[in-house]
């Protein structure tokens, strides 16, 4: 049975950067011929290829697997390097947005002025 969402996502990934086969092979240390199979859905990578294949591409396996999509729009942030502080940062910055995004989904004004105002963002007229 032919794998075709792994093997057009790999595909892509690699037309994307600009990536010729045996160029990949070489940084993911297979054949080229194994990349070749890979694209066209006649092998599938073992785990050890495929996390060389994510780490390479920088996106994660779910992507690599197709199953983003059946989460909805999931994205994937290396925050490795950051420390705590920036981390929560980051993750206040994504809160934030997510309730701003339902508030003004659901059109509910009044709402949208309270939570707004709890948050000191509320509009001041001078």
């Amino acid at each position: 049975m032919k794998d075709t969402t792994l093997g057009k996502q790999i595909k892509t990934l690699r037309l994307t950067k600009k990536m010729t086969l045996s160029a990949m092979a070489e940084r993911v240390g297979v054949k080229t011929s194994s990349i070749a199979s890979y694209e066209s859905g006649e092998r599938t990578p073992s785990v050890e290829v495929l996390i060389e294949i994510a780490r390479l591409f920088q996106v994660s396996i779910d992507n690599l697997l197709g199953l983003n999509n059946q989460h909805g729009n999931r994205y994937s942030v290396d925050i490795t390097d950051l420390d705590q502080h920036q981390r929560n940062t980051i993750l206040e910055i994504v809160s934030t947005y997510k309730r701003h995004n339902h508030l003004f989904k659901n059109n509910n004004s009044n709402r949208v002025f309270v939570e707004l105002k709890e948050l000191g963002l509320e509009r001041k007229d001078e």
